[in-house]
């Protein structure tokens, strides 16, 4: 776990040498423009699995007035420990096929969305900059839109790295201590009952 935590302290140092100027480059060059289609939030276009942080959900409910437990659920996972209880890292947004935020195709919660809704087609990783599908990937970008893009991409990683530090920080491993699923987080172990007819898992 040291290791662990040791890499990715190196890959934050790292990361916040990123040069947010050639990333804005790179996005130019790749273009992309948002055509409001919201296919990354359904199911019929591919993953639209939403990860989240526990400070992300906070401001969702914060702002929503919704409880946490009716916004998500725990990351699907097969993971258990000796007792048989499910243990899985982070939280996802729940969906019912597509994203319960989406109406009219329209995101209910866009002040408040999660990074990886704000970064959407892009993402870094090991530093370099990837891009998912996505039929506004291509279109003319602005600089000032490019610029605004790398810098959320780049808070984005660095805040990445931040939580898995603290997440594994605070791991203990699968170790039993309740009864149902137990979701590792940044802010440590969350254990929650499971309800009949309830399935994690992929």
């Amino acid at each position: 776990m040291k290791e662990k935590i040791k890499h990715l302290e190196k890959e934050l140092e790292a990361a916040s040498m990123i040069d947010e100027s050639f990333l804005s480059h790179e996005i130019r060059a790749v273009g992309f423009k948002c055509t409001r289609c919201a296919r990354c939030c359904t199911s019929d276009h591919g993953d639209n699995i939403v990860a989240v942080f526990p400070f992300e959900i906070r401001k969702i409910c914060e702002n929503t007035g919704i409880k946490a437990e009716d916004i998500v659920i725990p990351t699907p996972s097969l993971d258990k420990d000796k007792e048989g209880n499910i243990h899985t890292f982070e939280w996802v947004i729940r969906n019912d096929g597509d994203c319960i935020f989406l109406k009219n195709s329209l995101c209910k919660i866009y002040e408040w969305r999660p990074y990886i809704c704000k970064t959407y087609p892009f993402y870094l990783q090991e530093g370099n900059l990837m891009i998912s599908e996505c039929d506004g990937i291509g279109e003319p970008i602005s600089l000032e839109e490019s610029q605004k893009l790398a810098a959320m991409l780049k808070e984005r990683y660095i805040t990445e790295i931040k939580e898995s530090i603290l997440l594994f920080q605070k791991f203990r491993g699968f170790r039993p201590g309740g009864k149902g699923i137990c979701v590792h987080d940044s802010e440590g172990e969350h254990w929650i009952k499971i309800e009949p007819g309830t399935i994690i898992g992929n």
